[in-house]
This record gives C-alpha cells, structure tokens and sequence, in this order.
C-alpha cells in the first residue's frame, strides 16, 4: 500500500480534468535483467503510483490499491490519512459516536471546503453540514486510487481552498489480464464491543471485485464489486466542557457566571457535567459496476452506476449533573454547589444514508491533436434519522421541560488533569431510581433528500502527452444542487403534578446493569430499557401533554437549489525540458434559498415562508509551470485562485431555538449574506525520482479571504414565545476578516533497501502554521477585550501531520507497520473569550497488518487496527488545561482470507 507523496495522473477513462505534461525519462530498475519481474502486495502498490506520478499534471498525493486490490485501511478515509498533507476528522457532533474518522482535511483546510469527486464527478451528501460526501461510507471495492489534488487548474471545479479528494474508480483495462477476481472475506473482533447492554458480536468485512475484457478484438470491458460491512462498538465517554466549551464558567466576585476571565475570580469552575455511554452497530452495503467500450485508441465510452448504503444505530445512555447559585470554598483544583440538579436519560438515534451515482462519459480523438471529452452525471443521497429520546430527572417541573435544583443534589468536585470529578450531597439519592420522575419524552425525525447534476465538456488540442509546442483546453461546466431539509418534532412532558407521580419513577424500566461513570463515580449509569419506557409512555399516554415545539417543526426546515455554471479556457506550452499551463475560469452561481420564519409570540402559528435568492460570480486564474533538472529531478510552480462556498445550512436563513433544562436559552441561526471564502494559493516543490523510490519537497501559502467561522456567543436576553430568558447563547456562521496557512510537505519513499532485500519504507512529514481574524461579540468588547482577535490555527487545521509505514516481503510472508500521527487542530472557536476554544488534541494510531500465502491465490491476512487503544480528547482553557472531551476508542483484531483465483 502506497502512502506518500506522489503526483499522479489517472488513466484516460478516469481523468477528465487532468491536463497531460511532459513524461519524465523511466529510471531502470536494477531488478529488470533478465526478464519481466512481477511484483506484488506492498510495494506493487507504491511502484505503480510512484510510475504514474511521473506523468502527472497537477500536484497532488495520493494512496494507491495493492495488486489483489485492497487500501491499507478499513475504509477510503482512514487510508487517506496515510498521504502527505491530509490530515482526517471524525464527527463534528460530540453528542453522537466518534470513534471512526469520517473526513478528510486538505492542507489545513476544514472538509467543509475540499470537494470529493469520483472520477472527478461530485458527489451528493447525505448531510447538510458538509457539501463532500462521508468518505467513510465509500467502499474501498471501489478503489483503484485516491488523489488529494492539491493545485486545482481552470479545468476543475473551485470549490478546493484546501484541494480535492478524487476517488479513481476501477477500470477492466487498468491489468495486463483479460480477466480479474478477487474475494477478501475478514472477521474481526473490537475489544470494547458488547460492553454494555447487548453482545456486539463479530465485525465483518467482505468484498468481491470481478473485472473481464471481452468482445473479439477485447475491446468492451465490465467491472464489478460489492462489499458488505458490520462494525459493533460501545465507548464510555465524558463530556464535561459542553458542545460549546460553556460547561467550565468562570464566575465573578459576587458569584454570578461570566465567561470573561478579566471580570471573574480567574478560575473555572464545572457548571454542565456529562457522562455519555454509547453502544453502536454500523452497517455498510455498497456495489459499483462499471461497463467500457474502447474500439480503438481513439474511442472510450463507459457508464458507471454505484450504490452506498450506510446504516449507524446508536444508543446513547447519559447522565448529567448541574449546579445552581455561587460556589464556595474555590480552589484552583476544587470546590462546591449547595444544589443541583441529575438526570439520567437515553438517546436512541440510528441514522440511515443512502446514495446513488451514475455516469457516462465519452472520450474521442479527431486527430491532429483535437481530443474531446464528455460527461454526464446524476448523483442522489438521502438521510433518515429518528431520535428517541428519554429523560428522568430529580425535580421535574410539572408541565414543562424544565427542571429545579435540591441540596441532595449539590456536589463537590476536584480537579485532576483538567478533569472534574463530582461527589453527590447525597449519593445513595443519586443512585436510587425512586428519586427520578419523567422530564421529557421526545421523538425527532430529520429527512435530507440531495441530488446533484452534473455535466462537463473539455476540448483538447495538441494537449496530450507526448505532443509538443503549443496546445489548449476549454470548456464549460454546470452543476445544479437540490438539497431539502424537514425536521418533525414532538415533546411529550407531564400534564400535571398528578400527571407526573401517575408515570411514576425509574424503577421497572431499567435494564439490570449499572454500569460506572466518570464524572459521578459514586453514582452509575441508571440504563433506561427504552422499549419498557415506550411502553409505560403508552399506558399513561393520559399522563402527558404535548409542549409547543412549533418553532423545531418550522424554523429549521429549509430547501437550497444551487445552480453554479462554468467556462474556462487553458493555454499549454510543452517542450522536453519544460512545460507551462496557464489558464481562467469563470464561475458564476446563483442560489435560491426556502426556509420559514418562526414566530416568537406565545401561541403564535402563523408562519410566513421566505424565499431568499442570491448569486456571485468569480474569475479565477490559474498557473503551473515544471521544469526538468535532470538525472530524475524535476521542480514545480504554481498559483491559483480558488474558492470555498458556504455549506448548505449556513446559507439557510433558517433559526432553530433549543430550551435547556437549567432555563438556557440556545438560538441557532443560518447567515444568507455569508460570502464564499476566496484564496489565492502558491505552490512550490521539489521532486527526485530514483530507480527505487522518491524524495520530495514542497511548500505552499493560502491567502484566504472571508474566512467562514461559527461563531458561539453569549447573547442578551432574550423573548421567545412570551418567556425571556437571561442566558442565552447564540450560534452563527460568519465571515472573518481574513485568513492565511502556510505549510512544508516532504516525503521519502524507498521501496527497496539494497542492505536489507525485502525491507521498504514510506514516510511523510507536514508543517501547518494557520490562523484568522474573528470579530469579537459586543459583550466581549464591552468587557474589555479588542474588536477581533486572532486564533492560533484554522477550524480543523492541525500544527504538523506525521506518517511512516514500513514494509517487508521474504518468500510468503509480508509484514506491515504503519505510524499515523496528527497534531493539535483547533475544533472551535469562541465569539467571547479564548478560555472557551476547544482544541483536538494530538492523536497517533499504530496499525499492523501480517499476509501469508497459503497457495498460489489464496492469502491469510491478520491486522491489528488501533493497537495502543488511542482515544479523542478536546480540551481547552488557559493552556488547554481543561478537558472538554474524552471518548476512548478500541482496538480492532481481524483475520481474514484472500482468494485470487488464476482465471
């Protein structure tokens, strides 16, 4: 498996976007006397892409299949995390599973700005955050390579202020065999798998790839994979910072909260302690077939279909624990609440997505140079979600969601390591379920139906490799995005005081286990059996009143239909020596944007539906020059201008209110008037190709401006349906002033170590420096602090990127280790107070894989994934002393068989 960096350029049937440049000299290969050698597994891998990278045309890295098509990884994004300058992500929401990476950063660059294409096609989204699709749920079946395209010329979409992510899919005639099939078929077992209520039972991961040539001259082709996936976890978690850094407060001298240090004793107290313990199965389902038609060298007609199922149950166990009044005896490590409120609660959320894709594309040379090439694309997604979700609590207010505070309930709490750990007034209280009464019952439904359409068309002349002298490309482009989001939203609270003692207590709806917690350890998790807890629901549905929840029924809902419309046009000169493209884009969207206005009079129903519409347009020039130093060497230079439009749900002018159980009032709102970031990018690199591996440099700059943030504030008071609420927090998408990252990428990749035959190594190293202006809030300012203030790195950028893998091969046997460390990326940041950023801490992962072969075709394959069982952690405060998050994350055994039949 191939992770390094490399510059690469897909075959014909794949790579519509990429310009040809000229072919550096093959370097022999001192193993090639005497015959043809055949190599394979690990380093047939980073010998096919290190050959390819020899004829690319624009910068990128990437990661390469193996010869019986497997990635190094479990799926496209957690091999992604192997290429040089991308770093990975899990999920943005900390009150779901985040136990697997779901996106990949580009140079620094937060996913929600990088496209993902699948042969250069975008792709839709099952998700309303993020415009490229869940990496995670494509199957590696599926892969002959990914690219991260790093310097984007007039050719490709703007939309990559980082770069882009593009899956090369398979094609019949990438081998040198007519016929091609492959079954890898694993089991595997994740050691935190049934800790909890159910038995997780096996992981599986199996997929079948078959690829034939046939007609009379072998001039059609059909490829085709399926792969199925079952992934069991549970992880006992902690979240005492909250989602938005507020669960550590300062408070002032008179004892009322602030979140300004300056106005505050100087020391953070825990105000919103949270225990979650999740236990999840994921399911995974997809299958691609490809069909080609090349009658000579100058036709190439394919049509491609896939489907990508992705199915996550998750049950979400959780306790939390908060404090009312001031605190007393403070200590920088400890403290006290005379009272406070517990709950215990459950969350059941399985999400379901599914998306299809299906394509055909043409390539025909005229002659004399002229090439064209077509493509015609329509991808659809869609996202079910339930959330089920319970909660009991010790003083409930009858008739509402909201709850009261007891001494019983009060705690004292130490500090340790940034981590609080809280001792009830009253433990045995605290662990009896008579002491609990229902606070709410919900059911939420969300709905996403995405389709994106797409159609391209490039003409070529005197374009090619091997042409010289001077050539062109032009084209145009358009894609149209239909996205629409409906969120349904009941609440269901006690009628009455009476209604509240006839549901009764905790007692006859809990499963047997009480397992421990860790911000409670005296008090253990009280897990609600959720099918007992609907079926009391239905026998006192009497009991229970239905709470006004127009404004989440409403509010939330809207529909963004994209239209974004493209030509561009693109000079070549080439000679042996030396090559240059230079060329403009121009991009011009127009954005039409449905959404409701909630009322914010109590009892108010009337809603009034809005429709906003907006467009922008840009050119956006671009350049890339190589230069061939000889003996394998070569350097390159690039600049560009890119963009990265605002995802969906910023642009919604939509407002989502949320009602804490502690009277907090959380208000989320959508910005129509953000603008697309735009930046310019300079690229500069150093390649040198040797006989068995490579070593390149290369460094860059983005000039970014309008940055986009969420910015999380405290805002005033504030009326909603008749009630006004005093803490308020206040959630929206803005634009920064401006934004810059630089940034060094090398990679040394030897694949084969003449003092020791067999041995191979792959490594890379990334520096990140980034940072941006964000205004700070009014009362930020009227505490004191500057107008806008400067963050210490960009949303999701971390300060260095590090991989090595080592490789080796002696008769039957290959053995791999591969290193994978990611540094100190800001998650968020805070409109108020710097005390309030929350920081990914640095995160490594060590992963081994063993083969042994068995027989001609028949290999058995053992990994390890995540063999130091290393965890999530966010933390923030003064000097990140604070954790905001932990969620451990297992470690992972498989053993498997792969059969590769000789046809």
């Amino acid at each position: 498996m191939l992770a390094g960096t490399l510059l690469i350029v897909a075959p014909a049937s794949a790579r519509p976007q990429v310009t040809a440049t000229t072919a550096m000299p093959e370097q022999p290969d001192a193993t090639d006397e005497g015959g043809e050698i055949v190599v394979t597994g690990f380093r047939s891998s980073q010998r096919s892409a290190t050959k390819a990278k020899r004829q690319s045309a624009v910068i990128l890295d990437a990661v390469s299949q193996d010869d019986v098509g497997r990635l190094p990884d479990l799926n496209i994004v957690e091999a992604s995390r192997r290429i040089t300058g991308v770093s990975v992500v899990g999920g943005a929401d900390p009150t779901k599973n985040r136990d697997i990476y779901q996106r990949a950063t580009i140079r620094g660059l937060d996913p929600k700005y990088n496209l993902v294409t699948i042969d250069g096609i975008p792709l839709a989204s099952p998700d309303w955050v993020f415009r490229g699709a869940r990496l995670d749920m494509l199957p590696s079946s599926l892969v002959s390579r990914i690219e991260a395209i790093k310097s984007v010329t007039a050719q490709y979409d703007p939309h990559a202020l980082g770069g882009q992510i593009n899956i090369v899919s398979k094609s019949a005639f990438d081998g040198r065999d007519d016929r091609f099939f492959v079954v890898n078929a694993n089991g595997g077992y994740n050691d935190t798998a049934g800790k909890l209520v159910r038995s997780g039972g096996p992981a599986i991961r199996a997929d079948a790839t078959g690829a034939m040539r046939f007609g009379a001259n072998r001039d059609f082709g059909i490829v085709a994979s399926v792969e199925y996936q079952r992934l069991p976890s549970t992880a006992r978690a902690e979240l005492p910072g909250d989602s938005n850094g507020a669960g550590w407060s300062y408070f002032t001298a008179t004892g009322a909260r602030t979140p300004f240090p300056n106005r505050s004793t100087g020391l953070l107290m825990p105000v919103r302690n949270q225990d979650y313990f999740f236990e999840n199965m994921r399911t995974r389902l997809s299958g691609n077939l490809k069909l080609e038609w090349r009658p000579d060298d100058a036709t190439e007609l394919s049509l491609f279909g896939g489907y990508y199922h992705d199915k996550d149950t998750e049950t979400r166990y959780e306790i939390l624990t908060l404090p009312t009044g001031a605190p007393t005896a403070v200590t920088a490590t400890s403290g006290a609440f005379a009272q406070g409120d517990l709950q215990q609660g459950l969350t059941y959320q399985p999400v379901t997505r599914d998306t299809w894709l299906i394509d055909a594309r043409g390539r025909h040379d005229f002659g004399g140079g002229v090439v064209l090439d077509t493509t015609l694309a329509r991808s659809k997604a869609e996202y079910r979600e339930l959330r089920e979700m319970i909660k009991y609590d010790t003083n409930p207010r009858p008739g509402t969601a909201q709850a009261g505070f007891l001494p019983a309930f009060g705690y004292r709490y130490t500090i340790a390591d940034g981590r609080p750990r809280l001792t009830l007034n009253d433990t045995a209280a605290a662990s009896n379920p008579d002491s609990y009464r229902a606070l709410y019952f919900r059911s939420i439904n969300r709905d996403l139906d995405f389709t994106v359409d797409f159609a391209k068309v490039n003409l070529g002349i005197n374009a090619a490799a091997e042409d010289r002298g001077f050539g062109a490309n032009m084209g145009a482009a358009v894609t149209r995005t239909d996205l629409s989001y409906d969120q349904r939203y009941a609440e269901y609270v006690s009628a009455n005081a009476a209604g509240l003692a006839t549901i009764g207590t905790m007692r006859g709806i809990l499963h047997g286990k009480q397992p421990p917690a860790y911000l409670t350890p005296a008090v253990p998790y009280l897990l609600i059996d959720r099918q007992a807890a609907w079926q009391r629901f239905g026998a006192n549905r009497g009991a229970f009143t239905m709470s006004n929840q127009i404004a989440n029924n409403a509010a939330d809902d809207f529909r963004d239909l994209e239209t974004t419309k493209a030509a561009y046009a693109q000079a070549l000169f080439r000679a042996d020596r030396f090559d240059v493209q230079a060329g403009v884009r121009y991009d011009a969207t127009k954005l039409v944007i449905d959404t409701n206005q909630a009322p914010t009079i109590r009892g108010a129903t009337a809603y009034e539906a809005v429709r906003r519409k907006t467009d922008y347009d840009y050119w956006l020039p671009s350049a890339l020059a190589t230069y061939q130093l000889g003996d394998g060497m070569r350097v390159r230079a690039g600049i560009s201008k890119t963009i990265g439009r605002p995802d969906y749900s910023q642009y919604a002018a939509r407002t989502s209110f949320g009602i804490g159980t502690d009277g907090t009032l959380t208000v989320s709102t959508g910005n129509p008037d953000l603008k697309p970031r735009e930046a310019w990018n300079y690229d500069l690199s150093y390649e040198w190709y040797m006989p068995a591996g490579m070593i390149s440099v290369a460094a860059f700059a983005k000039d970014i401006r309008n940055e986009i943030f969420t910015s999380s504030q405290q805002g005033p008071a504030t009326t909603f349906q008749g009630v006004t609420y005093q803490t308020v927090f206040v959630s929206t998408p803005r634009n920064a002033a401006g934004a810059k990252v630089k940034g060094l990428e090398v990679g040394y990749t030897m694949d084969r170590i003449a003092a020791v035959p067999g041995l191979g190594f792959n490594a890379n190293f990334t520096l990140l420096d980034g940072s941006y202006r964000q205004p700070v809030s009014a009362a930020g300012i009227a505490s004191g602090l500057s107008a806008t203030r400067k963050t210490s790195g960009l949303i999701q950028q971390p300060d260095y990127i590090a991989n090595m893998t080592l490789f080796y091969a002696t008769g039957p046997v290959e053995l791999r280790a591969s290193y994978n460390r990611i540094g100190r990326a800001l998650q968020s940041a805070d409109g108020d107070t710097p005390t309030r950023d929350l920081y990914q801490q640095p995160r490594q992962q060590v992963d081994v894989q063993a083969r042994f072969t068995v027989q001609e075709g028949v290999e058995l394959v053992g990994q390890v994934q995540n063999l130091t069982k290393e965890p999530f952690v966010v933390r923030q405060g003064p000097g990140r002393a604070y954790l905001n998050y932990f969620f451990p994350v297992g470690r992972t055994l498989w053993l498997g068989l792969s059969w590769k039949p000789k046809l």
